[in-house]
């Protein structure tokens, strides 16, 4: 199966296309700094590294042009790439605001609408798996941007997937916890992102490669979230957004002193 990953020089979209790699697929791993791609995958004849912007239309335009000269049509689309600045609503910057938003959300958008409709061209069944987090459920103060985008992404798969179940092509949304990547890092003793360590662990990138290329693959759910617990908690908090936000006062006390817990590292 030709897998096309974005995000895939480092953390999570690294993990899943070495675990693709080792299933057997054919991946286009794709990301911004194709330097960092070529270096993790220049022995490996199974990667197709390319470059791609995912905030710009021309640039899925030349890589999918690309894929169709090299007969390698994309049958699963992972749209892992995404960056995370902290900032609290009164002093968020418009850099950090546009950044957030273009990667994390025009990205997931205009990568889903390229690939979607090269899927919709030839007929195939495809299936689009949009990586989210437990933020598009928990609107996360102190990580404002970040969780607007994420709560986007989940809305956007939603009506996607109704978008394109009639021409058999599946979207997917899979909502991870925190993942012990360097996002989590540059995050770890900022005050602001105390509530993405309130949790009892963070999850190792493989835990999600092992659940993208595992059930959801296979089962093509609407939805799926990391730890499954973390899903239902957080739509009860959308249910009830208030009684959220009164929850997170003890909830950033309890990250504060998780910044440096073993299950955090």
């Amino acid at each position: 199966m030709n897998l096309l990953i974005t995000g895939a020089a480092s953390g999570i979209g690294a993990s899943i296309a070495e675990l693709a790699v080792k299933q057997g697929h054919t991946v286009i791993a794709a990301d911004l700094d194709e330097a960092m791609l070529r270096s993790r995958w220049q022995f490996e004849p199974r990667v197709y590294c390319m470059a791609l912007d995912v905030r710009s239309q021309d640039s899925w335009t030349r890589l999918l042009a690309q894929l169709e000269e090299k007969r390698c049509p994309v049958e699963v689309l992972i749209n892992v790439a995404g960056v995370l600045r902290s900032g609290r609503a009164g002093e968020l910057k418009l850099d950090d605001i546009e950044l957030m938003l273009g990667v994390n959300l025009k990205g997931v958008i205009l990568g889903t609408n390229a690939v979607a409709a090269t899927m919709i061209a030839r007929g195939y069944p495809g299936h689009i798996i949009n990586i989210g987090s437990v933020a598009s459920l928990y609107a996360t103060p102190g990580t404002t941007i970040y969780a607007t985008s994420k709560y986007a992404v989940r809305g956007f798969s939603i009506a996607a997937a109704g978008d394109l179940e009639p021409h058999g092509i599946a979207v997917s949304l899979v909502g991870p916890g925190p993942v012990k990547t360097a996002m989590l890092e540059q995050q770890r003793g900022d005050e602001k992102a105390a509530l993405t360590f309130s949790g009892s662990r963070a999850l190792d990138p493989e835990e999600v490669a092992q659940a993208v290329l595992g059930s959801v693959l296979r089962q093509r759910p609407l939805e799926r979230f990391l730890p499954w617990r973390e899903g239902v908690l957080g739509k009860l908090c959308t249910v009830a957004p208030g009684l959220f936000l009164r929850m997170t006062k003890s909830a950033v006390e309890r990250g504060k002193k998780h910044f440096n817990a073993a299950s955090y590292r």
